[in-house]
């Protein structure tokens, strides 16, 4: 029972750290000072930044604790290339799998996307902008590029928050536009159309990054 309920906490310190990582300005993790924030004993919590470390997403150093690695160029050129590459494939292999069904949820993410945009909440709107893009990932249901894709998208997560910030929110308008011209073009059942318009979409967001990480 004491196993089953330290691993609930891990796994919930995981997802809370995580969650701070993603949106906070602060570059060093104090564990004693987390500890208390969530109530929680260290064991957990060292427990959830060891994770997080070996998934790139904190640096540690020994002796000092772990920090929230900067954001640059290279890691922005970086994820996209990834994205470029593993997105086109599965989206590819996927596309005469997508049913209504998918549609739906699609737009379902897109609609959600503009209500957290108009409440000027970027966190909404990414947690939907990562829906949007996993469903595909779902439907090739290949668990080890669906983790692939979840930490990818993670550190996304992480670079467009520090870095769209900093520019026009109609830079975010655009992105759904993307979105809802893909699912156009999937419902027409045009697979190339499609295709071209994802990778344009990531080129798009690439793009979107780079100019808010100068503007910073």
């Amino acid at each position: 029972m004491r196993k089953i309920e330290k691993e609930f906490l891990s796994e919930k310190a995981y997802r809370l750290i995580k969650n701070k990582v993603s949106f906070s300005n602060d570059q060093h993790l104090s564990i004693r000072k987390i500890s208390k924030e969530l109530n929680m004993g260290y064991s957990p919590i060292r427990e959830a930044c060891q994770r997080l470390h070996q998934e790139g997403l904190l640096k540690g150093l020994p002796g000092i604790g772990y920090f929230i690695p900067q954001i640059d160029m290279k890691n922005i050129i970086e994820i996209f290339e990834v994205r470029k590459v593993v997105e086109k494939h599965v989206f590819k292999e996927v596309f005469d799998s997508l049913t209504d069904e998918h549609l739906i949820a699609l737009s379902g993410y897109i609609t959600k996307e503009i209500n957290y945009l108009k409440q000027k909440d970027i966190k909404g709107f990414r947690r939907y902008d990562k829906k949007f893009h996993m469903l595909f990932f779902k439907v090739y249901n290949n668990s080890v590029l669906v983790n692939l894709m979840k930490n990818v998208m993670d550190k996304y997560f992480i670079c467009s928050y520090k870095t769209l910030n900093s520019i026009d929110k109609n830079e975010n308008v655009d992105a759904i536009e993307e979105h809802e011209s893909i699912i156009k073009y999937i419902k027409q059942k045009n697979k190339q159309k499609a295709v071209k318009e994802l990778m344009k979409h990531i080129h798009n967001s690439e793009e979107r990054n780079k100019k808010g990480y100068y503007h910073r």
